[in-house]
């Protein structure tokens, strides 16, 4: 068994500590009820330019750094794109001779190494500013010396640090203060409105559990709506949620030949115990006076499309929760709901409905309350202060 430990009364030190348990953590990223488009549209607009499979902030000057190195190469598109990807794995490399061990994307699979972190910052640097010009990988590979000589290209921001003299040969994940300063500036000029904007205006590191818990007076109206909908609409699919676990218990319980799911009895319990839970918190969500117009409304203003059938969906769960919520595991309208839901989105692979999908469930499906990426920023923020 793996395991963490730490024996200090510094807060700071705790704070670090639980930065590393908090990437340790990977919940399944599933989206078995189709939550993704509110999850992704709120999360957009309280922490852009991150997404869940980012580890370290410092990721998002490391990618940069290295593609200005590629670029400096005189060479051809294919030769250029090659020597990226070393760059690459020589970072990470570097970041383990550093001492690194936590966030470190390719530490384990190394050379062989599938999604560069080149791939998972990519965007992230686009909507943050640090990437001045739209493009793909590719296309920022096809510019070598010879354009930019006679091209005023601008493919990053003009007030990029410059990269450490030896990146390549050992890196750490600590930013230098320009570094956390340029980045604040990045938030501040290309995501001012967002809460991520404003928690880094702070200059601290955060505990809280949810971005709903945090009570920093530089936060903004709009802002405290935005999470306002975000705890009720994390709080209130999290039943659902519940609910499609629990019914995927009772089904592997009644297999025969289940062999796989030996544990149905004590996964049952397990789900009726946190659906219990659940259920007592429903009254500080205040359902009734929830306007699910305006948090549509408000998805409708970032690049996520949400369906009719999802608005649907949604509206009916709810529908169920503000009643109480009652019997769920026998409440033929909340089944029927879930296996409509998925039957609509998975088809023959929809577990409710159909055996062979059952007998690959791990047990756990999509059963994690939503954060919007609450558990990246974070450890982002912390990083910014620990510059500081």
């Amino acid at each position: 068994m793996s395991y963490l430990a730490w024996i200090d009364f510094d807060p700071e030190e705790r704070r670090r500590a639980q930065t590393l348990i908090d990437l340790f953590k990977q919940p399944e990223a599933r989206d078995e009820l189709g939550l993704g488009t509110v999850r992704d549209g709120l999360a957009d607009l309280l922490f852009p330019g991150t997404s869940t499979i980012q580890t370290r902030l410092r990721y998002m000057l490391f990618i940069p750094w290295t593609y200005c190195e590629a670029q400096s190469r005189k060479a051809s598109q294919a030769e250029r794109t090659n020597i990226a990807r070393d760059l690459e794995f020589r970072l990470s490399e570097a970041l383990l001779r550093g001492g690194e061990t936590i966030g470190v994307i390719g530490r384990d699979a190394g050379r062989d190494l599938k999604r560069l972190a080149s791939s998972v910052y990519w965007a992230g640097l686009n909507s943050l500013g640090i990437r001045t010009m739209m493009g793909s990988q590719a296309t920022f590979l096809s510019y070598g010396p010879e354009i930019f000589k006679d091209h005023d290209l601008k493919l990053w921001s003009s007030s990029l640090p410059k990269a450490p003299a030896n990146l390549f040969e050992e890196a750490t994940f600590a930013l230098t203060l320009k570094e956390a300063d340029f980045l604040r500036d990045r938030i501040a000029s290309n995501a001012k409105p967002s809460l991520l904007n404003e928690l880094a205006g702070a200059g601290k590191s955060f505990s809280q559990d949810w971005p709903w818990q945090v009570s920093e007076s530089t936060i903004s109206k709009s802002n405290r709506a935005l999470l306002r909908h975000a705890e009720r609409f994390s709080g209130v699919m999290y039943g659902a949620s519940l609910l499609y676990n629990l019914l995927l218990a009772l089904r592997a319980a009644e297999r025969p030949n289940a062999k796989k799911h030996a544990d149905a009895p004590a996964l049952i319990e397990h789900y009726r115990s946190r659906l219990d839970d659940w259920k007592t918190k429903l009254v500080f969500l205040e359902l009734n006076s929830w306007d699910l117009d305006d948090l549509f409304s408000l998805i409708g203003t970032t690049s996520h499309t949400l369906t009719k059938a999802s608005r649907d969906f949604i509206r009916a769960w709810i529908s169920i929760a503000r009643e109480g919520a009652r019997h769920l595991e026998t409440n033929s309208s909340a089944i029927d709901l879930l296996k409509l839901r998925e039957q609509s989105l998975k088809r023959l692979k929809a577990r409710l409905l159909h055996d062979a999908p059952l007998e690959r469930w791990s047990g756990a499906s999509g059963d994690a309350r939503l954060d919007f990426r609450w558990g990246i920023s974070k450890n982002y923020l912390g990083e910014l202060a620990d510059a500081s």
